[in-house]
Parts: C-alpha cells; sequence; structure tokens
C-alpha cells in the first residue's frame, strides 16, 4: 500500500476517508473470496474430524466382525498350585487336576571344586553338548588359558548351547561349575564331553536329571515337558506351580458373555460419538454456520450405517441385530439391552456369532459395517477424495484472492494519484482566489 494521504484542502474535503470509503466498496469481491475460504476451511476440519470419528468406529466394528469375536471364554482355579487363563474357544466345562510332580530341567554340576572363580580350568581341547532333542551338538573351543568364570562366558556365548552355565559358592571358598538346562523335560535334557586339557578340568555330572510333569485331569494322566500346558482343556491354558498329589484343584471354564458385551459396547458408543458430531453439525447447518451437516456425504454414511444396522442376515436363527438386543432408542442413538444380548449368547452363541460376523468374518452385521466404513474411510475413499477436492477449491481461490489484492492494489495507487492531483489543483484553485480577493479588496479603495 501506498502512503497515507492527508488532505486539508479545498471546502473542507478530506480525500482520505473518500479513497477509504471506495477501497472498501472495491474490495467487496475479495471479501466474498476469503469468506469462502474460510467456509471451505471449517468443512475441510469438519471432513477430518469425521474421518478420525469413522476409523474409531472401524477399530471398534472389526473386533466384533472376527469370526470368534464372541468365543471368549473366562476360567478359575480353587488351587493356587494351578494357574489357568483363557487363550479363545467356545467349549465350556469343570475339570478336577491332580499335580503329581513339575516338569525339570536338567541341571549338571562340576565334581571338582575350586577356591576361586578365577582358577585356571583349562588352556585347551572342548567341551561339547549335546541335545538329547536331536538338534546339533555345541562345541566350546578353549584355545588358551581360560578361568573357571571365562568357561562359563564362553558357554552363555553361545546361542545354541542347550544349557546356561553360572558359577556357584556352595561354601566359604568352594566354587563349582553349574549347567542348567534352557527347557524342562526329557527331551530337553544334555549330555556333556569333556575333552578339555591343561587345567583341573570342571568333571560334570548331572545332579538333577530332566523331568516331565506328570498330572491327572479328569482321571486322565498327562505327562508334559512343560509346566505350561495349552493342549489339554479347549481354549485353556493351565499353569503348574507346584506338585501337590494329595490336592485337587477344580479348575472351571465358563462363558465370558461380560466380555463380549464389552465389545458390543465400544461399537455401540463408538457409533453414537459419530451420530452426536453428525447432529451437531446440522445443528450448525441450520444456524448458518460453516459446516458439512447439509454435505450429503454425510447424510449418505449416516443413512447406509443405520440401514446396515436394520438389515436381516440369513445364516443362523437369528437374522436381525433386534432380536439380540441391539437397536436404537427415540434419539436415534444405538442402545444394547444387555439382558437380551445375553440370553441370545447362552441359548445359541454360534447363532449370535454368525449374525455379528457370518462364517468368516467377512458377513454378518458387523462385517457388513466394516465394508461401509472402509468405502468412506479408507485411503482414496470418498472422505478423502471430498478432502482432496476441498483443498483443490481453496489453492484455486487463494489463486483467485491474490490476483484481487494485486488488482487492489493498482487501483488504490491510481485513486491516489487521482486525489492528490485534485487535492493540488484545489490549493492551487483556493491560493488564486485568496489573490483575487485581495485585488479585489484594493478596488474598493476608489
Amino acid at each position: 500500500m501506498g502512503s497515507p494521504i492527508t488532505f486539508s484542502g479545498f471546502n473542507q474535503i478530506d480525500f482520505n476517508q473518500v479513497l477509504q470509503a471506495v477501497m472498501q466498496q472495491e474490495r467487496a469481491p475479495l471479501t466474498r473470496l476469503e469468506n469462502q475460504k474460510k467456509t471451505l476451511e471449517t468443512q475441510n476440519t469438519a471432513f477430518s474430524a469425521l474421518a478420525g470419528k469413522l476409523s474409531s468406529l472401524e477399530s471398534a466394528i472389526e473386533n466384533i466382525a472376527k469370526d470368534d469375536s464372541i468365543a471368549l471364554l473366562t476360567a478359575s482355579s480353587s488351587d493356587p498350585g494351578v494357574g489357568v487363563s483363557t487363550t479363545g474357544g467356545t467349549v465350556t466345562g469343570t475339570y478336577d487336576v491332580v499335580v503329581h510332580k513339575l516338569a525339570v530341567a536338567q541341571v549338571s554340576s562340576s565334581q571338582t571344586t575350586y577356591t576361586a572363580s578365577t582358577d585356571v580350568v583349562a588352556t585347551g581341547g572342548k567341551l561339547t553338548l549335546t541335545p538329547g532333542n536331536g538338534d546339533p551338538a555345541v562345541d566350546i573351543d578353549i584355545t588358551g588359558s581360560t578361568t573357571l568364570a571365562q568357561l562359563a562366558d564362553a558357554i552363555n556365548a553361545n546361542d545354541d548351547s542347550p544349557a546356561a552355565a553360572s558359577v556357584v559358592q556352595t561354601a566359604p571358598g568352594v566354587y563349582r561349575l553349574v549347567l542348567t538346562g534352557k527347557e524342562t523335560g526329557t527331551t530337553n535334557a544334555f549330555t556333556i564331553t569333556d575333552t578339555l586339557t591343561g587345567g583341573t578340568g570342571p568333571a560334570l555330572a548331572t545332579s538333577r536329571p530332566a523331568d516331565d510333569a506328570l498330572l491327572d485331569v479328569n482321571s486322565l494322566s498327562v505327562t508334559s515337558a512343560s509346566n505350561t500346558l495349552t493342549d489339554v482343556i479347549p481354549g485353556a491354558t493351565l499353569s503348574l506351580v507346584k506338585a501337590d498329589p494329595a490336592t485337587t484343584a477344580t479348575v472351571r471354564v465358563t462363558r465370558d458373555t461380560s466380555g463380549a458385551t464389552d465389545l458390543v459396547k465400544k461399537s455401540i458408543s463408538a457409533y453414537n460419538d459419530l451420530t452426536t458430531f453428525a447432529k451437531d453439525q446440522n445443528l450448525a447447518a441450520i444456524a448458518g454456520k460453516a459446516s458439512i451437516g447439509r454435505d450429503p456425504l454425510l447424510r449418505g454414511l449416516r443413512d447406509a450405517l443405520r440401514n446396515t444396522i436394520g438389515e436381516e442376515y440369513t445364516g443362523g436363527t437369528q437374522t436381525r441385530l433386534a432380536a439380540i438386543g441391539i437397536g436404537f432408542d427415540m434419539t436415534g442413538k444405538m442402545v444394547l439391552d444387555e439382558t437380551l444380548f445375553e440370553d441370545a449368547m447362552n441359548d445359541s452363541p454360534a447363532d449370535v456369532q454368525l449374525l455379528l460376523s457370518g462364517v468368516d468374518g467377512t458377513g454378518g452385521a458387523f462385517g457388513a459395517l466394516t465394508d461401509v466404513v472402509e468405502e468412506y474411510a479408507q485411503s482414496g475413499g470418498l472422505i478423502g477424495s471430498t478432502r482432496m477436492r476441498i483443498d483443490e477449491q481453496i489453492r484455486a481461490l487463494n489463486r483467485r484472492m491474490d490476483g484481487v489484492s494485486a488488482q487492489l492494489e493498482v487501483r488504490r495507487a491510481a485513486l491516489q494519484r487521482e486525489y492528490i492531483a485534485a487535492d493540488l489543483a484545489m490549493t492551487r484553485l483556493k491560493s488564486q482566489s485568496a489573490s483575487l480577493s485581495s485585488v479585489g479588496g484594493g478596488f474598493r479603495l476608489f
């Protein structure tokens, strides 16, 4: 912009105010463009918020769309010596578990004792550890003076070693090398071949052999190389903590209807959050504010989601979500009748699962909902395309605004020149008028 004009001139005309008034009027097209840009920016922000809410809804409904989403179990044990947790599945039941012995790892210790961990045990040769599970033998090669602690470090440095080594002080001034199997069970036992030379070799011998866990499950004898058993009770994992042949632990596996209810509630919450957002956008549009309340994309999304929820789905005895307690209230928000849902879960969980997810997780009501959400929310989807279109419109407006601003600057400069010239002309006229008045006054003397 040019420097301000201060006109005091002729007939009290303030040309600076005239310039400002004219430019304000001529700036009207630029103001309209600026308002259009603000509206588009507000709408773009709203579409971004919509995408975020759709992402939350997508995450929630995908958890239910899985073909085992409600195959949730909960388990308990009457004795702390037998821990239990669930891993999935649909089979419930009660199991009596008696643990006769735990699985243990082999322990081998040196028969030779040492006064310190720094005592030299060998200067050459090797120690060979051969796993009992068929894996290749592991050689620990010694090529120089090696202390007891260094031998333990060499064993531990080999990731393929079937045992971990440690130096243990069994009494004051008495040290032994101890090898402990990395895995429990008889199949994970190992043998030791000692061909070390040049020192007092450790002479390792087995002090505790590897052994399997032994337990009864509903009077059926079970052995396991591990104290963690995943294939004895369907859908549950047993963790053996203590052997106690005199104690029977009662393990109960029941259906976790509350877990399935929570999954549905999360989806309902995400859907209602989206519904509230759409309602707020509509109220803003009614109030004449910039929003996406009247955008056909938002209306289409709401209609598609609601229609999908209300559809009929075949495959099981339950064909509509309303039949298992999932519906809408008078305000249009989704609600859950927990009693009806849990009754349906207890009566026929397989049919409920079919209604929710279909056979393979891509069907059913929530599989269909996932398809709707992905159509709008995925990269290159309807929301993404709309935001790209708005971004291009904003860029086009910026270009037009730059052009109009440049034209206004040219117009302002031209008007300034005209008004300055007018002011100078009027100043000269005022000066000439004063001179003429002076001459006229002289004539009146005669």
